[in-house]
């Protein structure tokens, strides 16, 4: 596939260079799309982490919760058992006394039980508390560094910023040089394909593609009079000796 205009070598030099400034441009314009995206993902990260230290957190208030709960049971049963008591010094039967004093044995059976219990879970809070000290101290250090990736993402969008207007004019400028007919030939290769979309052409074969070229086509590359496209993929050819 050909495209009819005259390609010397100069030609080939300013259609890289033409490709090589449109790619920067494009690059810094898509860097400045993605950055939103970047920072989103960055701050779900920071988010998820915060998320995991309060995980923490609740679970050691959990058990917390739990040993209160545990007191205040046992504390109501104790005072049951204080109120037996007092009644087994008012009744006269022995069946009443007996009555009162098995359930103050019941009492105190749930008030060992609980006891134990107790016991049990200030061992699971000490561990609760050790844990969450440590991830604390390791989640907080990664938060720190995304963070730090924050204002990285901040400086580069500045600098992105303040390379843009410089790399328009130095592709407005080398556009300027450029013939009309070879400018459209460009504008209409690239439209669809991706970078690079000036590629040598070597050993008889597309450098972008890796497909053979037909003779054809690589006769007239290697002559280098008119710009010449792989009968592939599209893409302007240049002959690399």
């Amino acid at each position: 596939m050909q495209l009819e205009t005259y390609m010397p070598a100069e030609c080939t030099t300013s259609l890289l260079i033409l490709q090589d400034r449109d790619m920067n441009l494009q690059r810094i314009e898509r860097e400045l799309v993605e950055l939103p995206l970047e920072r989103a993902a960055t701050r779900k990260k920071i988010e998820d982490l915060e998320a995991q230290i309060e995980a923490g957190k609740q679970k050691v208030r959990g058990v917390e919760v739990h040993g209160k709960a545990l007191e205040t049971e046992m504390a109501e049963i104790e005072e049951q058992i204080l109120k037996y008591r007092s009644q087994q010094l008012l009744v006269k039967k022995n069946e009443e006394y007996q009555a009162l004093t098995h359930e103050i044995e019941r009492g105190q059976g749930k008030v060992s039980d609980l006891e134990e219990k107790e016991i049990e879970l200030l061992y699971e809070l000490d561990d609760a508390r050790k844990a969450l000290v440590k991830e604390t101290a390791d989640v907080s250090e990664r938060i720190e560094m995304e963070n730090r990736a924050l204002v990285r993402l901040d400086e580069k969008e500045v600098n992105l910023k303040g390379e843009i207007d410089g790399a328009k004019e130095a592709l407005a400028s080398v556009q300027a040089e450029m013939d009309k007919q070879s400018m459209s030939i460009y504008r209409r290769v690239s439209r669809g394909l991706k970078f690079p979309i000036i590629v040598a052409q070597k050993n008889g074969t597309c450098q972008a593609c890796h497909m053979k070229v037909s003779a054809a086509v690589d006769v007239e590359v290697r002559k280098g009079i008119e710009i010449t496209t792989c009968d592939s993929c599209g893409r302007i050819l240049y002959w690399d000796a």
